[in-house]
C-alpha cells in the first residue's frame, strides 16, 4: 500500500510515518511530503493508494487539496489529521474516508488502517477475460462498470474501455461483494456510486459523472448492498 503523508509541521510528519512503518513493514510504503504543492506535483505521475492530510495550510487548505485528489482518484480513501472539530462536516462532502484528531497515536490509527485494507482489498482481486484470443487482466478497483448487449459486454475503467463476449452469469461469478446487479444491462461497482435515486445511480470517476439506470428487480438488492459495503467501512 503506497502512502503519502501531506503536513506542514516536520515533528508530526515524521511521527506519523514512524506509526504507519511499525503498522505492517511489509505493507506500507510511505512518502512525506511538507507542501501541498509538492504532492500535487507528485500525484500528476503516479497515485497513492491513501492520503493522510493535514487541514490547515499557509496557502491552500487541506480540503482543497483533497478536492484535487479527488478529481484524479474519485475512490482513494482520504484521512485527515487535524486540531479542530470544526471542519468535520466540511471534510465528509468529499467522501472522505475518516477524520482523526491530533495528537494522534497507533491506539486511533491503526483500526482506520485495518478498514483501509479492507477497503483496498490489497490482495487486488483481477477480473480476467479473453478477447478474440488476447488474455485481459484488470484490477477489480479499476473497473467502474459492466454493460451487457446480447452477447457482448463492454467493460468501462477509469482509463479505457475493453470488450467481451461473457454471460452474465459469468460476469458476475467473476467478481466480488463490491459489485451489484442493477439491471439486466448493468453490472456496477459499489465504490464509484455517488448518489441512488429513485430509478437510476450516479456514478463518478475522473471528472465525469453518468446516470445509469436501475429496474424494480435489483432496487431493493441494490440499496441493502450498499448500505452493507458502507457499514463494512464505518
Amino acid at each position: 500500500m503506497k502512502i503519502a503523508i501531506c503536513d506542514d509541521i516536520p515533528i508530526v510528519a515524521n511521527f506519523t510515518e514512524r506509526l504507519l512503518l511499525s503498522y505492517k513493514k511489509d505493507t506500507c510504503e510511505v512518502e512525506v511530503f511538507y507542501k501541498p504543492q509538492q504532492l500535487i506535483e507528485e500525484i500528476a505521475v503516479g497515485k497513492f493508494d491513501l492520503y493522510i492530510l493535514d487541514i490547515e495550510f499557509p496557502n491552500i487548505s487541506g480540503i482543497e487539496l483533497a478536492k484535487i485528489i479527488r478529481i484524479i482518484d474519485p475512490v482513494v480513501p482520504i484521512i485527515f489529521l487535524t486540531n479542530f472539530k470544526e471542519y468535520m462536516e466540511d471534510v465528509f462532502k468529499i467522501q472522505t474516508f475518516d477524520y482523526l484528531l491530533k495528537p494522534i497515536n497507533k491506539e486511533k490509527l491503526y483500526p482506520v488502517l485495518d478498514r483501509v485494507l479492507t477497503y483496498l482489498d490489497v490482495d487486488q482481486k483481477k477480473f480476467i477475460f479473453k478477447f478474440r484470443k488476447a488474455l485481459f487482466t484488470i484490477p477489480f478497483s479499476e473497473i467502474i462498470y459492466f454493460e451487457k448487449n446480447r452477447k457482448q459486454v463492454k467493460i468501462f475503467t477509469c482509463q479505457q474501455e475493453y470488450v467481451a463476449i461473457m454471460t452474465t452469469k459469468e460476469i458476475l461469478l467473476s467478481l466480488d461483494d463490491n459489485f451489484v446487479q442493477i439491471h439486466a444491462s448493468y453490472i456496477l461497482n459499489i465504490r464509484y456510486i455517488r448518489e441512488i435515486k429513485n430509478s437510476s445511480v450516479v456514478v463518478k470517476y475522473n471528472t465525469q459523472s453518468i446516470e445509469l439506470p436501475t429496474s424494480r428487480k435489483f432496487k431493493n438488492t441494490i440499496k441493502t448492498k450498499i448500505l452493507m459495503k458502507m457499514r463494512e467501512f464505518m
